[in-house]
């Protein structure tokens, strides 16, 4: 059992894509609201008014990258990175606060407490070189970055559940084998943003620490568990990090506007259990980021439920699924088993 200390930017509520987009402040404000009405002694919540420094920024983004999202500032109306991804006057400074909130997370997680970074713009689709995706500068993965240069851990995991693969975060350390990236979402070929092919294992050094699974329509916790417990349990065992990251995106909920699969309220709180077991077993600390997650009736319905495994004192039992996996994530799971062959005993 540890307690969830949410952390927020000051900023994050400023920042805006534009009228109508689904990445707006209101995910932020519904679950401030529900977290204002908690009386758990085992949540928190705080509100982080500090910007990370270039020098943080530019571990994982190039300089042009960083001059591009500084250059919004001070525009008049939207400053358009592409069709989906957006800036105002206050996105520059809030994507910093972002970082820092996030570097936070993993500086200050412990085995008493742990970060759940409720910040605004998201990351994973965050490039080196690029913003994209409604994700300006990439949270978890210049935080998990600086953790390694600064010598605060030497292995780090990443498992994020977001419905669209990371790309960002999974480019970005795709030649690093101190970091071990899982993703479970939506399959590529009929979802943004059309990579994370389970092919995509990863490059030199780093090849067999990038582990995708794509999913099929309506995928549930029921294919979640069998990801977990075929694929990211038994490699994040022999890996051995020294810390757990998590990419929170709660769009892979069943009536998500712009999901396709097909999580439950309660499978959200089956992917919190996994987690639990991971860091329970390895004895490590663990922070979350906020990714997606667009249904804004049910966010904080979504978040309670994957928060709910961790300040409760349960037994360490898998979860009890009634739902059936499909057999295309059997298959996929299958092939990622192939093709791990040679760098875990699967």
């Amino acid at each position: 059992m540890v307690k969830i200390k949410f952390i927020s930017n000051s900023l994050s509520k400023k920042h805006s894509c534009g009228m109508f987009h689904p990445e707006s402040a209101q995910r932020i404000e519904v679950i401030e609201e529900w977290l204002h009405s908690q009386k758990d002694d085992q949540i928190s919540y705080d509100i982080l008014d500090q910007s990370a420094s270039k020098d943080d920024i530019l571990v994982t983004h190039s300089s042009d990258h960083y001059r591009l999202i500084e250059r919004s500032q001070g525009q008049t109306g939207y400053f358009y990175f592409d069709g989906d991804t957006a800036a105002n006057n206050y996105t520059f400074e809030a994507a910093c606060q972002a970082v820092a909130v996030g570097k936070k997370a993993i500086w200050e997680s412990d085995s008493n407490t742990s970060i759940f970074a409720l910040v605004r713009p998201p990351g994973h689709h965050a490039t080196r070189t690029s913003p994209g995706g409604f994700c300006i500068f990439n949270n978890i993965a210049i935080a998990t970055e600086l953790a390694l240069v600064q010598k605060k851990f030497q292995r780090i995991a990443i498992i994020d559940f977001d419905q669209h693969f990371g790309n960002g975060t999974a480019y970005i350390h795709e030649e690093n084998p101190n970091i071990l990236y899982f993703s479970t979402h939506a399959d590529p070929r009929v979802s943004y943003p059309g990579c994370g092919f389970v092919e995509e294992i990863g490059e030199g050094e780093g090849r067999g620490y990038n582990v995708p699974v794509p999913l099929g329509y309506r995928a549930s916790e029921a294919d979640l568990q069998v990801a977990f417990e075929e694929l990211i349990q038994p490699i994040i065992y022999q890996f051995k990090p020294e810390f757990l990251a998590i990419s929170a995106g709660f769009d892979a909920y069943e009536r998500d506007p712009i999901g396709i699969l097909g999580v439950t309220v309660d499978g959200f709180s089956v992917i919190g259990k996994y987690i639990k077991q991971i860091a329970s077993e390895l004895e490590i600390p663990f922070a979350h980021f906020l990714e997606g997650g667009y249904n804004i009736h049910s966010l904080p319905t979504l978040v309670s439920s994957y928060i709910t495994p961790f300040i409760q004192d349960q037994e360490k039992t898998s979860p009890n699924i009634s739902l059936e996996p499909s057999g295309q994530t059997i298959a996929t799971v299958n092939q990622s088993k192939k093709l791990l062959d040679d760098f875990w005993q699967l």
